[in-house]
């Protein structure tokens, strides 16, 4: 009986050890600019944190919750049919949210982190590419030249929805540029500094002459005063 307690201690020892080894290979952490979803068992998501997972029984697959840069360069027709040239860039990203998690894993998984994020990529700029012409159509030269941050705004409402079901929110939307091959752009930028340079000469014109009208005022006032002083001294 004595002979068999160094091998059964010995058992217990390798016992504990697998035990221990099992756990930490059961045993996943994950950062935060990361999501581990786990499907088998039971679904769920791991991000800044630390969960068990049971191999054979569950699945993981990991993916990127950082942001994610996309420039978008579009040409099409505005609403008065002038050829038009726009360059966005957008900063966007899986939603951190359970929800909005599983929906980009299934919209998107490739099994690996860096072509997963690819598929987002190229996805969501064919979105974008398309609610950025959808939305020119609708306005007119002069209302892209005065007003990018409605354009942009605009576009931003409109594709945020339909990244939305993907999983994905917009963080930044901006138009870098707008540009056209016929020079109407140039034109109206003439056109606006001229109107400018006409402005500034009537705005300058009218101090003048408020100026002038100041100073004949003052001086009227000033004559006056010295004509009452004749008077007062005389008497």
């Amino acid at each position: 009986m004595l002979d068999n307690i160094p091998i059964l201690v010995g058992g217990l020892v390798v016992f504990v050890i697998l035990c221990v080894v099992g756990m930490a290979r059961m045993w996943k952490r994950v950062p935060q600019d990361k999501a581990l979803v786990v499907t088998g068992r039971k679904k769920k998501v791991i991000s800044g944190a630390g969960g068990f997972v049971i191999p054979l029984l569950e699945r993981t697959d990991a993916i990127s919750l950082e942001n994610m840069q996309i420039i978008v360069n579009v040409t099409g027709l505005t609403s008065t049919g002038v050829d038009i040239s726009v360059g966005a860039l957008t900063i966007l990203k899986i939603k951190n949210e359970d929800e909005k998690i599983f929906a980009a894993m299934e919209q998107f998984n490739t099994g690996n982190i860096n072509g997963t994020i690819k598929n987002i990529v190229e996805t969501s700029k064919e979105v974008l590419e398309g609610k950025l012409r959808e939305i020119l159509s609708g306005m007119s030269v002069e209302e892209l030249y005065r007003n990018r941050e409605k354009f942009a705004s605009a576009v931003q409402e409109v594709a945020a929805h339909e990244l939305e079901a993907m999983g994905l929110e917009i963080k930044a939307f901006t138009i870098r540029e707008i540009n056209d091959a016929n020079g109407y752009l140039e034109s109206l930028g003439k056109k606006q500094i001229a109107e400018v340079k006409k402005d500034a000469s009537i705005a300058e014109s009218n101090a003048k002459r408020e100026m002038e009208i100041t100073i004949a005022q003052n001086e009227r006032e000033t004559a006056i005063q010295k004509a009452n002083l004749r008077k007062e001294t005389e008497i």
